[in-house]
């Protein structure tokens, strides 16, 4: 019964965290600018920043200026005879989302790349949400904080936690199916 309780708390915080992020944000605060900035920089890469030519690893950027997106990515060379390679979504074409993120195109993750969204919403307060994507279906909440509460080390640690999420995760298995298997 317990399970059952705590699944059904954990839907409706779920329901209650779209609701809000869909609203989104009347202004996009300071504070929303800086948590950002700071999970921004302590990964370190940003979708077509300048990388050595065997770098793999996770990438950075802001999809609109309330959506922040993290996820695999690996170095691909430019065209032309001097240029340099640069970061790129990890998929066969990623460095067509190189050149789409620099002509400020809308690049959206693909299917076959699970990521991590963190966006904003407000209700009663301001709220900052982290969301796992994978394949089609739709995101599932991983953390939420009030904005006020300064919540940038607990952030980071679920961002970290989810990057690992995406590292360990089987193909075949769902983020549920996954988490089970670890006990939680």
């Amino acid at each position: 019964m317990t399970d059952f309780h705590a699944r059904l708390l954990e839907l409706e915080s779920e329901i209650l965290a779209k609701e809000q992020a869909r609203r989104g944000l009347e202004q996009f605060t300071p504070e929303c600018e800086q948590l950002l900035a700071s999970i921004a920089q302590q990964i370190g890469v940003k979708l077509a920043d300048p990388v050595p030519q065997d770098w793999r690893g996770f990438i950075c950027y802001y999809r609109k200026p309330d959506q922040f997106i993290v996820l695999r990515g690996r170095a691909f060379k430019g065209s032309g005879l001097f240029t340099k390679h640069k970061a790129g979504l990890d998929i066969p074409l990623g460095a067509d989302s190189i050149n789409d993120y620099s002509r400020k195109f809308d690049v959206t993750p693909p299917q076959e790349l699970d990521h991590l969204l963190v966006n904003f919403g407000s209700g009663e307060s301001l709220r900052v949400f982290l969301w796992y994507g994978e394949n089609i279906a739709p995101y599932r909440l991983i953390y939420e904080a009030e904005v006020e509460t300064d919540p940038h080390n607990e952030l980071a640690d679920a961002i970290t936690e989810a990057c690992t999420w995406i590292l360990q995760k089987p193909r075949e298995k769902t983020l549920p199916e996954y988490l089970s298997g670890l006990g939680r």
